[in-house]
């Protein structure tokens, strides 16, 4: 079992096997921006950022080939990741989808622990002297400087490791820090994101909290539900609940689905981290019943438990970007269609109930939820 500080290093590490086809390797950020309301509204700026590699002849993501010829190529004791940076950032009114989309040849330094990406929109991903983590994104006219540190050092937090292995091969590995700190800047210039250089430039302070994981998914995406979300007294909330239904053929036999709460479930998660009190409720029964409100969006009504305890929720989405992937099936002139649904959202509230009859009542938690539906073979 690793400890927190090998964890943390394996972050820029890549897999000692080569990638097995149609696998996936990604590292992802979620950065909430606070606002004077967000601890009392649960709604704030976001901006979701990945670097991946795909092993796949031939996909597109938002009509932009993603898939290099190599994906992971040793370069001495470095990588490059022959892959893509994509990015989208909710501004508090307007959600800016592709705020990156691009290709890009990305340098992986597991010693200096650093991935940097390269392009028209560069953007880097490093771990700091002081064990923080530092992202730079700039795009546009607009320069990003996130930083993101460890405040709590309970294990919940993390970095966690996880690893499930399927038949024929196929596995999920990931680590994750569910909860950070967030400070930073943004940069505002007059051209093009060349900051210093302009008497346009504005210089504004950010603070909040972010969210990390990266994943290595050696198997067909499947169809989720997902949600994580950070409250004012240092708790949070994730669920993660895998299924298969109708929603499997959506995008590709018929248009857009009617989601609805999942029959036949191939995983369910549900874990509570209460900071004034230090406690941790995980359960491995997970209910999520979507609910559309309008304009694309939805709302997650949640139930679950665990050893003498049950939970229930409801998370509110407020906006919606999409990432949506197309591949050819085999040799058939005929494409199947993957997409991946995240939206800025709002746990209206989570209650933990105990058996011994005590409550737990966290509200206007800020966060993010996840649907997807269809498939890529």
């Amino acid at each position: 079992m690793q400890d927190a500080e090998s964890m943390t290093k394996s972050i820029w590490s890549v897999p000692k096997k080569p990638l097995a086809k149609g696998a996936w390797l990604w590292w992802f950020w979620l950065f909430f921006i606070h606002d004077e309301n967000t601890k009392s509204t649960g709604k704030c700026r976001q901006i979701m950022i990945l670097w991946s590699v795909k092993n796949d002849r031939d996909i597109q993501c938002n009509s932009l080939p993603i898939t290099g010829a190599k994906n992971i190529v040793p370069d001495g004791n470095n990588f490059i990741l022959d892959g893509a940076a994509a990015a989208w950032y909710f501004d508090g009114e307007i959600m800016h989808e592709n705020f990156i989309l691009e290709r890009s040849a990305m340098p992986l330094n597991p010693s200096d622990s650093t991935l940097s990406a390269p392009g028209r929109a560069p953007s880097s991903f490093s771990l700091e002297k002081d064990g923080s983590f530092k992202t730079e994104i700039t795009s546009g006219k607009s320069h990003f400087t996130l930083i993101a540190k460890k405040t709590d050092s309970h294990p919940a937090i993390g970095p966690t490791y996880g690893h499930t292995p399927f038949v024929g091969g196929m596995e999920i590995e990931g680590t994750r820090i569910e909860i950070l700190e967030l400070s930073g800047t943004e940069e505002t210039t007059g051209n093009n994101g060349k900051t210093g250089k302009s008497a346009n430039e504005k210089v504004s302070p950010i603070h909040g909290t972010a969210y990390f994981q990266k994943i290595l998914l050696a198997a067909p995406p499947p169809q989720w539900y997902w949600g994580l979300y950070h409250f004012a007294d240092g708790s949070f909330a994730t669920y993660m609940q895998v299924y298969t239904g109708r929603s499997f053929f959506a995008g590709n036999i018929y248009g857009e689905p009617k989601l609805k709460r999942p029959t036949i479930s191939f995983k369910e998660d549900i874990l509570v981290y209460h900071a004034p009190s230090g406690r941790v409720f995980q359960g491995g029964k997970l209910s999520v019943k979507p609910e559309g409100i309008g304009n694309g969006l939805w709302r997650h009504n949640f139930s679950g438990s665990g050893k003498d305890f049950s939970i229930e929720g409801i998370a509110e989405a407020y906006s919606h970007s999409c990432w949506a992937f197309r591949k050819n099936i085999g040799i058939l002139p005929a494409k199947s269609t993957f997409k991946y649904n995240e939206y800025p959202s709002v746990m209206k509230e989570v209650k933990v109930k105990l058996s011994n009859g005590e409550e737990i009542l966290l509200q206007n938690g800020w966060g993010n939820m996840e649907n997807s539906w269809g498939f890529i073979i």
